[in-house]
């Protein structure tokens, strides 16, 4: 009896151990799930957060770039009248506030505007007052840049000081070395110094040195910057003409004549490398062309190219042979007066003509 129920009591704990180990090894398994359900909990949370936060990002800069177009765009519409009614000082304030507040707010059209406004606001403003004139005299709040620009600074003062002094050379290279340095710093107000010292230069150059390849050069330059204004533009023309002309020196010179007849109506005293003004120019073409029709005899028209150069002034190596073609001009438009003839009488034959005598009166007896 003890055996049999040993064999019958001993399954017995057995069993209630298995079913431990299989009720423990359930909470093992759904603690699992739970887990791996909090993990794709959290996952999905940090996906929707990296999500969002640049979306949010980009809607809060979209929303800022909306609410600054109409405030950029009224302050260009204001500068633009500024500088139509000549308040220069104004506007380039108004350009300054833009550049300083709204620039990472400036899209490409605005950012043209811009380049197009600031050198002619620099341009009409007193160059000799440009030290103050570039730097921003806006009120309104400022952001204080955080990158160290110290550097960049003195370099941008430098620039504005030579200018002052009108030493070209000088501050173009200072700003070819700020941009060097800094492509990005104040690059609409260097841009705008570009222009000025690169325009004046090359009008130095042009009436003052006689340089006229070079400062045509130097305006080509500016143009790069802003469209040259109306001076600038029109003295770059007369160049061009007063160049086209003096190559066909010795060669034509009717298209000498041509060419300088225009240049010296509005730069008379324009000069090459030779000291030679468009007036002397077109002086020595009006003689020369005198010359060739005088040796055709055509004196009149000889006369009137010499009477043009002579208004300039005499040349010792004309005066004789334009004296003689006012002589024989005078001479072709007043021919001398000759006597009429008086008829004699011709025989006919037996009959005779009659010779028309003078009829004389007798004098009284005295």
């Amino acid at each position: 009896m003890t055996d049999n129920n040993i064999e019958v009591t001993q399954p017995v704990p057995e069993k209630k151990n298995k079913k431990k180990k299989d009720k423990k090894k359930f909470f093992q398994r759904r603690s699992s799930w739970y887990l791996m359900g909090l993990l794709i909990g959290l996952l999905i949370i940090l996906g929707g957060a990296a999500l969002g936060i640049p979306r949010a990002i980009n809607d809060r800069l979209a929303l800022a770039e909306t609410q600054a177009a109409p405030k950029i765009d009224s302050q260009l519409e204001l500068a633009r009248a500024d500088i139509a009614e000549g308040r220069y000082e104004v506007a380039k304030t108004r350009l300054d506030w833009i550049l300083d507040e709204m620039s990472v707010y400036l899209n490409d059209e605005e950012m043209a505007a811009l380049n197009e406004l600031y050198p002619q606001v620099l341009l009409m403003l007193d160059v000799s007052g440009a030290a103050a004139l570039v730097t921003p005299t806006s009120s309104l709040p400022t952001v204080t840049p955080t990158p160290d620009v110290r550097g960049e600074e003195e370099m941008f003062n430098m620039a504005t000081a030579l200018m002052e002094a009108e030493s070209w050379d000088e501050a173009i290279a200072t700003l070819e070395a700020l941009r060097e340095k800094n492509l990005s710093y104040r690059a609409v107000e260097v841009d705008g110094l570009f222009y000025i010292a690169l325009r004046n230069r090359g009008l130095d150059k042009i009436l003052v040195d006689g340089s006229l390849e070079p400062g045509i050069y130097d305006l080509s330059l500016a143009e790069q910057f802003a469209p040259l204004d109306s001076t600038a533009e029109g003295i770059r023309s007369w160049t061009r003409l007063y160049l086209t002309g003096a190559s066909y020196w010795e060669v034509d010179w009717a298209q000498v004549y041509s060419f300088m007849d225009q240049v010296r109506l509005a730069l008379p005293n324009l000069r090459d490398g030779s000291g030679m003004t468009a007036s002397v120019r077109f002086q020595r073409a009006a003689n020369e062309l005198g010359t060739l029709l005088a040796n055709e005899q055509k004196w009149c028209q000889a006369q009137e190219y010499f009477d043009q150069a002579s208004a300039i002034g005499t040349d010792p190596d004309f005066q004789e042979l334009a004296k003689t073609a006012a002589e024989k001009c005078w001479e072709i438009q007043h021919p001398p007066t000759q006597a009429p003839a008086t008829p004699t009488p011709t025989p006919t034959g037996d009959a005779t003509t009659e010779v028309p005598t003078e009829e004389v009166t007798p004098s009284p007896d005295p």
